[in-house]
């Protein structure tokens, strides 16, 4: 360590506050200077930070079409628990229903719903129809999966609508195929318990519910997709935030740098209230 005015060399353990040769304190000479870097690095950080913030409003609360892809996305999500038909086995001595839908992966689970149908099957009584229960789970799961990525870009978002809105495109179509293919089975299912004695099945339409929800998430992606929500940020964060980039880059240092770096006036508006105060004005 040296003395930041005379450049003296300062030993290890010396723990003297002032330099031996000048005299001056170490800790308090470039205080000053320490503290004007502090705050042009503060001033470039909480324009990033602004940014962000900037860029998270655009995404999520940016226009209509942003809320309204909020409000079918959390739909889509509630849609997986509707269910897409239930199927009633009645016996004079005992009586069993299953829920095909997201709810009804635990009553498979607890009440031992393989074991059921593998007694009845060996009756010759349902083994076409465990096959399509299961066709129809694997589905909905399959479908799930699709909604949870939907789910995932949509949080994600704020790091680029416009990309994350076209690849949301590609997932709303595959959960929308595969929920269409989940209801197609549920009919076939309902159609082939109705051969049956003791079997009654019902439609619930959980499967087509989904599917408009995610026709409709489809059609707000792919205008998203095209036009994306515009990032609202003052032209004076916008020169902070191209500073920043230099002085990533190496091309400027912090010492070249005015403070404040970049004068803002109190009357400054953003572009958003500009068009706002125009459109009040006629």
């Amino acid at each position: 360590m040296k003395c930041p005015k005379c450049g003296t060399e300062i030993a290890r353990f010396d723990l003297a506050p002032n330099c031996k040769k000048c005299g001056v304190h170490i800790m308090y000479y470039t205080q000053e200077e320490d503290l004007r870097r502090d705050a042009k690095k503060t001033e470039l950080e909480a324009a990033s930070a602004r940014l962000l913030v900037a860029k998270l409003k655009a995404a999520f609360i940016g226009n209509r079409l942003s809320v309204l892809k909020m409000v079918l996305i959390l739909l889509s999500v509630a849609s997986l628990l509707l269910p897409l038909y239930n199927i009633n086995i009645a016996f004079p001595s005992w009586e069993y229903e299953i829920s095909v839908g997201a709810l009804g992966v635990y009553g498979i689970i607890s009440d031992s719903f393989w074991q059921l149908f593998g007694a009845l099957s060996d009756i010759g009584l349902s083994n076409a129809i465990v096959t399509l229960v299961m066709v129809s789970f694997v589905l909905l799961l399959l479908s799930a999966v699709f909604i949870v990525i939907l789910l995932a870009l949509w949080i994600l978002s704020f790091i680029n609508t416009k990309k994350t809105s076209r690849i949301s495109v590609l997932f709303s179509v595959a959960g929308m195929i595969s929920q269409l293919a989940g209801t197609i089975v549920s009919f076939v299912a309902i159609n082939l318990a109705g051969a049956y004695e003791h079997m009654t099945a019902r439609p619930l339409f959980g499967g087509l519910v989904s599917i408009v929800i995610l026709g409709a998430l489809f059609a707000v992606n792919l205008v998203l997709g095209i036009n994306p929500p515009e990032t609202v940020l003052k032209d004076a964060d916008r020169q902070r935030l191209e500073i920043s980039a230099r002085l990533k880059k190496g091309e400027i240092t912090l010492d070249e740098l005015s403070l404040p770096i970049i004068e803002e006036e109190k009357n400054e508006e953003t572009s958003e209230n500009k068009k706002k105060k125009r459109g009040q004005k006629r």
